[in-house]
């Protein structure tokens, strides 16, 4: 008995080695780097409470054996956001990210949709016959002055055509991927007017931050992110806008749909949303080294949580017409409803 238990203690022993092995082979640089990351997602990730951390970080460490600078743990990241359930996250390195692709996520058919994004359009905004404003916006990416700069110019285009003239408004967000939220909805401020838009909802569905639009400026709570002087006199917010959605709006394209959700007189058209409806927070690691995690959950001004994608009030799949407005069927559609609603 007395060989047994020795035998048993030999071998949680040399179990115990083989895994404090694992953690310190590695470079200092790689161990730390590696360690912040882990860190990082276990204390910021939405999912973090479904994960047995002390058993994934030594399956990590497992992988990361041998590694002899950060390059060699990239292909780690994906099975680690794959653990979170986070396809909205990634690890940002020297410009290339990293990321776990859900292969659950079923396969966006829309050709046309998918061609017109793929040519990285630009802002639109015309009127359409019968003085219905109508508004393709884009996502919009880039440092804080360049989203800054941005919300400008989707102001300025918007009072070029002066919007008082409209009486609705189509605001085309199918080919909006994403990037920043602020730019897009202080940018629209002429046409939304000021007041609560939506929030964020921690894992347990506490109210986190919140968003605004105040003296036409993006505001989270109280902190002021859009630096607009001059908004061009809009006299009435209140007209209906029809919304269009494709399968590749997501990210913050899905916030400004959700920012008008609960909203009076707004009707919203086209496919379900891609679906990445959680909140991103990049944390730096090292350098431009940058990690992206989804750690809330988004709310509109009713305090709705979108926990899967944007469904719109009238599904209209194809007949996407992006050269020919008055060949497209969804916005055909939403010309319809708003021919209607006052």
């Amino acid at each position: 008995m007395k060989k047994l238990v020795l035998l048993v203690l030999f071998l949680v022993a040399s179990h115990a080695a083989r895994c404090q092995a694992v953690t310190t082979s590695l470079p200092d640089s790689v161990k730390t780097f590696l360690d912040k990351s882990l860190t990082l997602l276990e204390t910021y990730s939405l999912e973090r409470a479904s994960v047995d951390w002390p058993q994934l970080r030594q399956t990590v460490y497992q992988k990361a054996q041998g590694a002899q600078s950060v390059h060699d743990l990239l292909p780690i990241y994906p099975y680690v956001f794959e653990q979170l359930k986070d396809d909205h996250g990634w690890l940002t390195y020297q410009g290339k990210t990293y990321k776990w692709r859900n292969p659950a996520r079923p396969v966006y058919p829309n050709a046309v949709v998918k061609a017109a994004l793929a040519k990285r359009p630009g802002l639109r905004v015309k009127m359409l016959p019968g003085n219905i404003g109508y508004v393709q916006l884009p996502g919009i990416n880039g440092s804080l002055q360049q989203m800054r700069d941005a919300a400008k110019v989707v102001q300025d285009s918007l009072c070029r055509i002066n919007p008082d003239k409209a009486t609705a408004w189509i605001i085309d967000l199918r080919l909006n991927d994403g990037g920043a939220m602020a730019p897009m909805l202080a940018g629209m401020a002429p046409l939304l007017g000021d007041g609560h838009l939506g929030g964020f909802v921690d894992k347990d569905g506490q109210p986190d931050q919140q968003w605004y639009l105040r003296q036409g400026n993006f505001y989270l709570d109280t902190l002021q992110v859009t630096t607009l002087q001059n908004r061009c006199p809009v006299r009435k917010t209140n007209k209906p806008i029809a919304v269009l959605l494709s399968g590749l709006t997501a990210s913050s394209g899905e916030i400004v749909a959700i920012s008008l959700k609960g909203r009076a007189s707004t009707r919203f058209f086209g496919e379900p949303t891609y679906g990445a409806t959680t909140a991103n927070e990049s944390y730096r690691i090292s350098g431009t080294t940058y990690l992206t995690i989804a750690g809330t959950q988004e709310t509109d001004r009713n305090r709705v949580v979108y926990r899967s994608n944007v469904a719109p009030d009238v599904l209209v799949t194809g007949g996407d017409n992006f050269s020919d407005l008055g060949k497209d069927a969804k916005i055909a559609a939403a010309l319809k409803w708003l021919k209607k609603v006052k």
